[in-house]
């Protein structure tokens, strides 16, 4: 199976209620791409009311939370482009923008802000203080506490760590803060080097993966499934098989007497 594939990092994407996000033959960071799109069409052409509820306050094209939202049907605002279904649950301090989904069981939790373009599978919790955007978490996937995840995917039951950041956009030349023309994250796979077709990918994060507290991925790092990182590791872009244990160099000690 190519490394580039959706099914190389997501064993389980057939219990995804989304799945044909990933077109068929696509390499897997394309889903990114598409991400918004697909997402404010599963909002538009949803049939669930038109209406908020009592714990959200519209304003200025954002959704807060002002209390505890269960929600016991699917709820539609379309004006900002927010579909929840039924069983998600929302806490007080919550910020999201449009387009967003929130599938069955989704938990937002205080202080967490969704910045548009986010799926978030069921099961799956965006925890406090955590930022999304443009991100897509499959089922039962965790950014549990303070993780920013950008332009990424989240496999089935991942799980970030504290503080874990999943960068986005590859440090700017001069001449990049000058035009505003940010190139194309490339990458190394199956022995070529791969455009992308992306100036802001964050990383692909395979079904069961676990990131220690406070780790970093570069801009296109690709994690196959039942991957560990270890704590306060940096992850530099690429490809990595499934079930790498990524860790950084023991330290070399020195001892000196007393």
């Amino acid at each position: 199976m190519s490394a580039t594939a959706p099914e190389s990092y997501f064993r389980r994407l057939g219990e995804f209620p989304h799945r044909d996000l990933f077109e068929e033959g696509c390499k897997v960071w394309e889903a990114v791409g598409r991400l918004e799109d697909f997402v404010r069409n599963l909002v538009e052409e949803a049939d669930a009311p038109l209406s908020g509820a009592a714990a959200l306050r519209v304003e200025e094209g954002l959704v807060v939370s002002e209390g505890l939202l269960v929600t016991g049907e699917r709820l539609k605002i379309a004006s900002v482009g927010l579909l929840v279904e039924a069983g998600a649950r929302i806490e007080p301090g919550a910020v999201i923008k449009g387009p967003t989904v929130l599938c069955a069981g989704t938990e937002v939790r205080h202080g967490a802000y969704l910045r548009g373009g986010c799926l978030i599978g069921p099961g799956a919790v965006v925890g406090h203080a955590t930022e999304v955007k443009n991100s897509a978490f499959l089922n039962g996937a965790h950014a549990g506490h303070f993780a920013y995840v950008g332009d990424s995917i989240l496999g089935a039951e991942a799980n970030l760590g504290a503080g874990v950041k999943l960068a986005n956009l590859e440090l700017r030349t001069e001449e990049e803060k000058k035009t505003g023309v940010v190139k194309n994250i490339v990458l190394r796979a199956e022995g070529e080097w791969i455009d992308t077709g992306l100036s802001k990918l964050g990383a692909v994060i395979g079904d069961d993966v676990e990131i220690g507290c406070n780790a970093v991925t570069s801009p296109g790092a690709l994690l196959g499934p039942g991957s560990w990182v270890a704590p306060n590791v940096t992850v530099s872009k690429g490809v990595y098989p499934e079930r790498t244990l990524i860790r950084a160099p023991k330290p070399s000690v020195g001892h000196r007497p007393f």
